[in-house]
């Protein structure tokens, strides 16, 4: 059994102690639920023997749902639900009794004594917890960081959270053909905490679903050092991706063994030695911003036929204001490609336009984000409630209105909250789901997240304009959507292909194939949705026998884009001008024009 500061043994007795002549002092008038704090009641209850033979309770019988229900009950929601305070103890009591009711006994008692006497620590991992999370596995790397370092666990709750959730199950970054492994956690810990003054952001203050991006550091606590000591007056982080030289021959020579890879032993040192590829670039550069207590990514995006890795690092941009820089190794081509990386906690594959909406959860206070996740808490226990009274078939609107409101609460109290934007997208993706409410939706979705994190506004907007069933409202939708991102070439033309698809849903062919071109003619810059679009015409010209203009189609196109300046070959393949390009030739190949198409491949392969 884990051993922790002796100090905090007695706070159950002290507590149980507390409880019973709290309980004295009332039993003179009617028992009132809301007399007992719910998390000091949880703590006792988790104490309690366990009640079946593999030492488990049962979550529902815990103190929390009840004192959750009742203050649900009573909760005036407005978009602002100023009363939503009352909710966050119910809540955390909630989730310590589910989570922890998770663990046997002998497990959970050592535990208690130091949680609940750190209870900023319990709610810290509390609310960063989620279900997709190997909970039992999170406490039990929480045992061992306790037990290694004490105290400092719980002064550095947000860190020692965030690398809980990450450590839950065995982990490694995969760097095309090296792998590396997590840190172990105990060491990880060790090496933030040792170095907290020279970290660039706060390890005490920073929430924990930013430190996620720390807490999944690869490689050795010695490469760490070193890039600490080497780069620790360094302000610009996407520096460190130029100063790996591009070991080129990996990109022409098959079967050739990049040298990095071929010395063996990767590491900081050797990538910087040896060199490597854009993976090996982007790997460096997180690791050397997480080794400075930056939070970083390692980011990927496909453009044409070739994939591009880049790095993604949080930068201080005010007192309070923080945000994601992507643009560190994501050249020109693309720029319109949207990035994705690996949600360090869940393992699932985000866009980071994600990232872009969470930071903005450092501008909200710690109060404020605890509210905000109780809420969330909130709505997703009116659902339970729903299904277990039987309504679950159709969470009928009246439900589904009052999570919606819970929700919208949720992020007015804190925007970079993504489970609460998540949960309204899934609720506004059901067929139940009304156009008032999709509408009010889009309007809150503007107002809160469309100026500052347009990539992110789309991306919630997207999913429930495209289950609404009406074809001529879901026109609508996208016809708003193309407007109000027509600053943003990408968004719009993406909104424009959605209208295309729905006009092939209701056999308007003719009209479709003109839309799919004119997709291309107004926003020729939006990427690959511009080619996309091109391409689609292209098809539909051809299902319709007029195979013939699509050749005139093409020689317009290409003539609309600009060469682009010089670039490796690999990154050129990549661009609109030429992908139109190529086709344009091949077309003109199949027409019988073989000299233009000859002196067109000359110029495409420059």
């Amino acid at each position: 059994m884990p051993r922790y500061p002796t100090r905090h043994a007695p706070i159950l007795a002290l507590l149980i102690g507390l409880l019973a002549l709290a309980q004295a002092a009332s039993a003179q008038r009617e028992p009132d639920p809301t007399d007992q704090d719910p998390v000091a009641a949880t703590w006792i209850w988790l104490s309690d023997a366990p009640l079946n033979t593999q030492g488990y309770r049962a979550p529902e019988q815990s103190p929390g749902p009840a004192a959750l229900d009742l203050v649900i009950q009573e909760l005036r929601i407005t978009p602002t639900t100023r009363n939503s305070q009352t909710l966050v103890r119910p809540s955390l009591a909630a989730r310590l009794g589910a989570q922890l009711a998770s663990l046997p006994l002998e497990e959970r008692l050592p535990l208690l004594n130091y949680l609940a006497a750190h209870e900023e620590l319990a709610a810290e991992l509390a609310f960063l917890l989620d279900p997709r999370d190997d909970i039992p596995a999170a406490y039990r790397v929480l045992a061992r960081l306790i037990e290694a370092h004490g105290d400092r666990v719980a002064e550095l709750a947000p860190l020692a959270a965030a690398i809980c959730v990450v450590h839950d199950q065995p982990g490694a970054r995969r760097v095309n053909e090296n792998t590396i492994p997590l840190i172990d956690p105990v060491e990880l810990f060790g090496y933030y905490e040792a170095n907290e003054r020279q970290m660039r952001f706060n390890l005490a203050e920073t929430p924990a679903t930013l430190l996620v991006h720390l807490a999944d550091a690869t490689g050795t606590i010695a490469e760490y050092d070193w890039a600490r000591a080497r780069y620790r007056r360094e302000k610009d982080l996407g520096k460190r991706y130029k100063e790996i030289e591009y070991d080129t021959r990996a990109l022409t020579d098959e079967g050739y063994t990049k040298r990095v890879t071929e010395a063996g032993g990767y590491s900081l040192q050797s990538i910087r030695e040896l060199g490597g590829v854009c993976a090996d670039q982007a790997y460096f550069a997180l690791s050397v911003g997480k080794a400075l207590g930056i939070p970083a990514c390692y980011v990927r995006g496909k453009g044409g036929d070739v994939s591009h890795a880049w790095v993604g690092f949080l930068e201080q941009t005010g007192r309070q204001s923080v945000r994601w820089n992507f643009d560190a190794g994501r050249y020109a081509a693309f720029e319109d490609v949207q990035g994705t990386l690996k949600d360090p906690q869940t393992g699932e594959t985000i866009p980071d336009a994600f990232l872009s909406i969470v930071s903005m959860s450092n501008s909200a206070s710690l109060e404020r984000r605890r509210s905000s996740r109780a809420l969330v808490d909130a709505a997703s226990r009116l659902g339970l409630q729903a299904f277990q009274d039987g309504t679950a078939q159709g969470i009928g609107p009246d439900v589904a209105a009052r999570q919606l409101d819970l929700l919208e609460s949720a992020l007015r109290t804190d925007l970079g909250n993504l489970r609460a934007w998540t949960f309204a997208r899934n609720l506004l993706t059901r067929p139940a789901s009304t156009l008032a409410q999709k509408e009010h939706w889009t309007m809150a979705v503007d107002q809160l997240a469309a100026q500052m994190h347009p990539d992110f506004a789309f991306e919630m907007l997207a999913p429930f304009f495209a289950a609404e069933a009406d074809l001529n409202i879901r026109f609508n939708l996208w016809d708003w959507a193309a407007t109000r991102f027509a600053g943003r070439p990408d968004l719009a033309a993406r909104a424009r292909l959605a209208q295309v698809r729905i006009m092939l849903e209701q056999d308007r062919r003719p009209d479709a194939i003109l839309a799919a071109h004119a997709v291309f003619t107004q926003h020729p810059d939006a990427g690959p949705y511009a080619v996309e679009a091109l391409v689609l015409a292209e098809r539909l010209l051809a299902e319709a026998g007029r195979q013939d203009e699509a050749l005139e189609m093409y020689r317009q196109a290409f003539e609309t884009l600009r060469a682009p300046r010089r670039m490796k070959q690999n990154f050129l393949a990549q661009t609109s001008w030429y992908q139109v390009g190529t086709r344009y030739a091949e077309l003109l190949e199949a027409a019988g024009e073989t000299r233009k198409a000859t002196l067109l491949r000359t110029r495409l392969d420059r």
